[in-house]
Protein backbone atom coordinates (compact mmCIF):
# COMPACT_ATOMS: atom_id res chain seq x y z
CA UNK A 1 0.00 0.00 0.00
CA UNK A 2 1.22 3.80 -0.61
CA UNK A 3 2.13 6.22 1.35
CA UNK A 4 2.09 9.46 0.79
CA UNK A 5 3.44 12.57 3.07
CA UNK A 6 2.18 16.00 2.47
CA UNK A 7 -1.61 16.28 3.71
CA UNK A 8 -3.82 18.93 2.35
CA UNK A 9 -7.89 18.93 3.63
CA UNK A 10 -9.89 19.67 0.78
CA UNK A 11 -14.05 19.68 -0.31
CA UNK A 12 -14.66 17.47 -2.87
CA UNK A 13 -18.66 18.18 -3.47
CA UNK A 14 -20.54 16.35 -1.34
CA UNK A 15 -23.37 13.98 -3.95
CA UNK A 16 -24.24 11.42 -2.62
CA UNK A 17 -45.27 6.48 -6.50
CA UNK A 18 -48.57 6.15 -6.51
CA UNK A 19 -51.79 4.68 -7.98
CA UNK A 20 -55.18 4.78 -8.60
CA UNK A 21 -57.86 2.45 -7.66
CA UNK A 22 -60.51 1.41 -9.72
CA UNK A 23 -64.26 0.37 -8.49
CA UNK A 24 -67.07 -0.60 -10.17
CA UNK A 25 -70.05 1.06 -8.63
CA UNK A 26 -73.71 -0.31 -8.12
CA UNK A 27 -76.72 1.78 -8.62
CA UNK A 28 -80.35 0.62 -8.51
CA UNK A 29 -83.44 2.58 -10.39
CA UNK A 30 -86.82 2.58 -9.04
CA UNK A 31 -88.38 -0.74 -9.00
CA UNK A 32 -85.06 -2.83 -10.72
CA UNK A 33 -82.88 -3.63 -7.35
CA UNK A 34 -84.67 -7.37 -6.97
CA UNK A 35 -83.66 -7.85 -10.35
CA UNK A 36 -79.84 -6.66 -10.09
CA UNK A 37 -79.89 -8.70 -7.13
CA UNK A 38 -80.75 -12.16 -8.97
CA UNK A 39 -78.38 -11.11 -11.46
CA UNK A 40 -75.22 -10.75 -9.30
CA UNK A 41 -76.37 -14.35 -7.22
CA UNK A 42 -76.55 -15.95 -10.68
CA UNK A 43 -73.16 -14.24 -11.60
CA UNK A 44 -71.70 -15.23 -8.48
CA UNK A 45 -72.58 -18.64 -9.14
CA UNK A 46 -70.92 -19.31 -12.03
CA UNK A 47 -67.63 -18.00 -11.04
CA UNK A 48 -65.62 -21.72 -11.30
CA UNK A 49 -63.41 -21.79 -8.07
CA UNK A 50 -61.75 -25.13 -9.24
CA UNK A 51 -58.60 -23.51 -9.37
CA UNK A 52 -58.26 -21.71 -5.73
CA UNK A 53 -56.25 -23.78 -3.29
CA UNK A 54 -57.49 -24.02 0.66
CA UNK A 55 -56.25 -20.50 1.63
CA UNK A 56 -59.41 -19.06 -1.06
CA UNK A 57 -56.06 -18.32 -3.72
CA UNK A 58 -55.72 -18.82 -6.90
CA UNK A 59 -53.22 -21.23 -8.01
CA UNK A 60 -51.78 -19.87 -10.87
CA UNK A 61 -51.34 -16.71 -8.10
CA UNK A 62 -49.54 -18.98 -5.98
CA UNK A 63 -47.04 -20.02 -8.67
CA UNK A 64 -46.46 -16.72 -9.74
CA UNK A 65 -45.40 -15.75 -6.12
CA UNK A 66 -43.41 -18.82 -5.86
CA UNK A 67 -41.91 -17.84 -8.92
CA UNK A 68 -41.16 -14.18 -7.66
CA UNK A 69 -39.59 -15.58 -4.39
CA UNK A 70 -37.16 -17.61 -6.09
CA UNK A 71 -35.84 -15.25 -8.41
CA UNK A 72 -35.44 -12.31 -5.80
CA UNK A 73 -33.49 -15.54 -3.77
CA UNK A 74 -31.33 -16.06 -6.70
CA UNK A 75 -30.58 -12.17 -6.76
CA UNK A 76 -29.44 -12.31 -3.43
CA UNK A 77 -27.41 -14.98 -3.72
CA UNK A 78 -25.53 -13.91 -6.62
CA UNK A 79 -25.35 -10.61 -4.65
CA UNK A 80 -23.32 -12.18 -1.80
CA UNK A 81 -21.13 -14.39 -4.14
CA UNK A 82 -20.11 -11.03 -5.76
CA UNK A 83 -19.74 -9.26 -2.52
CA UNK A 84 -22.20 -7.09 -3.23
CA UNK A 85 -25.49 -5.85 -0.42
CA UNK A 86 -25.75 -6.12 2.64
CA UNK A 87 -23.07 -9.31 3.97
CA UNK A 88 -20.78 -7.16 1.27
CA UNK A 89 -21.44 -3.62 3.19
CA UNK A 90 -21.15 -5.83 6.62
CA UNK A 91 -17.92 -7.37 6.07
CA UNK A 92 -16.17 -4.32 4.52
CA UNK A 93 -17.68 -1.73 7.15
CA UNK A 94 -16.96 -3.86 9.90
CA UNK A 95 -13.47 -4.24 8.82
CA UNK A 96 -12.80 0.27 8.31
CA UNK A 97 -15.08 0.45 11.80
CA UNK A 98 -12.43 -1.49 13.48
CA UNK A 99 -9.78 -0.42 12.13
CA UNK A 100 -10.81 3.38 13.15
CA UNK A 101 -11.53 2.58 16.81
CA UNK A 102 -7.67 1.70 16.73
CA UNK A 103 -6.84 4.80 15.15
CA UNK A 104 -9.39 7.48 14.29
CA UNK A 105 -9.28 8.82 10.97
CA UNK A 106 -9.66 8.28 7.54
CA UNK A 107 -9.51 5.29 5.73
CA UNK A 108 -7.12 5.85 2.87
CA UNK A 109 -6.58 2.19 1.53
CA UNK A 110 -7.65 -1.21 2.31
CA UNK A 111 -6.60 -4.35 1.08
CA UNK A 112 -7.50 -7.75 1.40
CA UNK A 113 -4.06 -9.91 1.26
CA UNK A 114 -3.57 -13.47 0.72
CA UNK A 115 -0.59 -14.38 3.03
CA UNK A 116 2.05 -17.25 2.58
CA UNK A 117 0.81 -19.37 5.49
CA UNK A 118 -2.75 -19.03 4.06
CA UNK A 119 -4.40 -16.91 5.94
CA UNK A 120 -6.25 -13.59 5.11
CA UNK A 121 -5.47 -10.42 6.82
CA UNK A 122 -7.33 -7.10 6.10
CA UNK A 123 -4.64 -4.11 5.15
CA UNK A 124 -6.10 -0.85 6.73
CA UNK A 125 -4.48 2.64 5.91
CA UNK A 126 -5.43 5.43 8.07
CA UNK A 127 -4.82 9.15 7.85
CA UNK A 128 -5.24 9.86 11.71
CA UNK A 129 -7.49 12.62 13.42
CA UNK A 130 -3.92 13.85 14.77
CA UNK A 131 -1.96 14.11 10.92
CA UNK A 132 -0.13 10.96 11.72
CA UNK A 133 -0.61 7.76 9.46
CA UNK A 134 -1.54 4.55 10.41
CA UNK A 135 -1.41 1.14 9.20
CA UNK A 136 -3.66 -1.84 11.14
CA UNK A 137 -3.99 -5.22 10.18
CA UNK A 138 -7.59 -7.13 10.76
CA UNK A 139 -8.36 -10.69 10.50
CA UNK A 140 -10.46 -11.90 8.00
CA UNK A 141 -13.85 -12.07 9.76
CA UNK A 142 -13.05 -8.02 10.68
CA UNK A 143 -13.73 -9.18 14.50
CA UNK A 144 -10.05 -8.74 15.85
CA UNK A 145 -7.06 -5.86 15.48
CA UNK A 146 -4.16 -8.39 14.89
CA UNK A 147 -2.00 -5.38 14.62
CA UNK A 148 -1.52 -1.69 14.67
CA UNK A 149 1.46 0.53 14.45
CA UNK A 150 2.54 4.13 13.86
CA UNK A 151 3.91 4.48 10.07
CA UNK A 152 7.04 6.29 9.62
CA UNK A 153 7.79 5.26 6.57
CA UNK A 154 10.65 7.71 5.10
CA UNK A 155 11.46 6.73 2.18
CA UNK A 156 8.67 8.24 -0.04
CA UNK A 157 8.88 11.21 -2.14
CA UNK A 158 8.44 14.26 -0.11
CA UNK A 159 6.77 15.98 -3.60
CA UNK A 160 4.14 13.15 -3.03
CA UNK A 161 0.91 15.01 -2.10
CA UNK A 162 -2.32 13.31 -0.79
CA UNK A 163 -5.29 15.19 -0.24
CA UNK A 164 -7.71 14.20 2.34
CA UNK A 165 -11.52 14.97 0.76
CA UNK A 166 -13.80 16.61 3.52
CA UNK A 167 -16.59 14.89 1.69
CA UNK A 168 -18.29 12.25 -0.75
CA UNK A 169 -18.72 8.80 -0.99
CA UNK A 170 -16.26 6.60 1.26
CA UNK A 171 -14.33 3.78 0.40
CA UNK A 172 -16.89 1.06 1.42
CA UNK A 173 -19.79 2.41 -0.93
CA UNK A 174 -16.67 2.99 -3.54
CA UNK A 175 -16.06 -0.78 -3.24
CA UNK A 176 -19.34 -1.51 -3.51
CA UNK A 177 -20.08 0.76 -6.74
CA UNK A 178 -17.15 -1.08 -8.23
CA UNK A 179 -18.22 -4.80 -6.93
CA UNK A 180 -21.56 -4.08 -8.59
CA UNK A 181 -19.66 -2.46 -11.97
CA UNK A 182 -17.93 -5.52 -12.69
CA UNK A 183 -19.73 -8.73 -10.22
CA UNK A 184 -15.89 -9.19 -9.61
CA UNK A 185 -14.24 -9.48 -6.57
CA UNK A 186 -12.69 -7.00 -4.16
CA UNK A 187 -8.91 -6.85 -4.02
CA UNK A 188 -7.48 -3.75 -3.02
CA UNK A 189 -8.27 0.01 -3.13
CA UNK A 190 -6.89 3.23 -2.66
CA UNK A 191 -7.69 6.99 -2.62
CA UNK A 192 -5.47 8.61 -5.72
CA UNK A 193 -2.75 11.51 -4.73
CA UNK A 194 -5.47 14.17 -5.64
CA UNK A 195 -8.02 13.27 -3.46
CA UNK A 196 -10.98 12.91 -6.42
CA UNK A 197 -11.26 9.00 -7.18
CA UNK A 198 -10.96 5.39 -5.44
CA UNK A 199 -8.97 3.19 -7.55
CA UNK A 200 -10.51 0.04 -6.88
CA UNK A 201 -8.63 -3.35 -7.60
CA UNK A 202 -11.14 -6.71 -8.61
CA UNK A 203 -10.39 -10.02 -9.62
CA UNK A 204 -12.81 -12.56 -11.14
CA UNK A 205 -13.74 -14.59 -14.52
CA UNK A 206 -10.05 -14.51 -15.17
CA UNK A 207 -9.33 -10.93 -15.49
CA UNK A 208 -7.75 -8.43 -13.11
CA UNK A 209 -10.58 -5.27 -13.03
CA UNK A 210 -9.52 -1.51 -12.01
CA UNK A 211 -12.09 0.98 -11.30
CA UNK A 212 -12.05 4.37 -10.90
CA UNK A 213 -14.93 5.98 -9.12
CA UNK A 214 -15.46 9.87 -8.44
CA UNK A 215 -15.65 10.67 -5.11
CA UNK A 216 -18.16 13.62 -5.57
CA UNK A 217 -20.69 11.82 -7.09
CA UNK A 218 -19.52 8.03 -6.72
CA UNK A 219 -20.22 7.74 -10.75
CA UNK A 220 -17.88 5.07 -12.71
CA UNK A 221 -15.06 7.07 -14.49
CA UNK A 222 -12.97 4.53 -15.75
CA UNK A 223 -12.87 0.90 -16.16
CA UNK A 224 -10.45 -1.43 -17.44
CA UNK A 225 -9.39 -5.08 -17.77
CA UNK A 226 -7.18 -7.34 -18.66
CA UNK A 227 -6.15 -11.10 -18.58
CA UNK A 228 -5.13 -11.84 -14.85
CA UNK A 229 -1.82 -14.09 -14.98
CA UNK A 230 -1.42 -14.66 -11.24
Amino acid sequence: MKRNTLIAIAAAGAVIAGGTIGGVALASGSGGGEQELRGTEQAAAAVDISDRDDDGRDDDRDDRDDDAEREQEQGRDQSQDAGQGQDGDSRYSRVTALALSEAPGFVTDLERDHRDNGTVVWEVDIFGTDGQWYDVEINEDGTEVLRSHLDNDDDDDDDDRQVIPSSGIDIVEAILIAEQHTGAAFKDADLDDDGRHWEIELRGDGYEHEVKVAVATGEVTAYEKENDDD
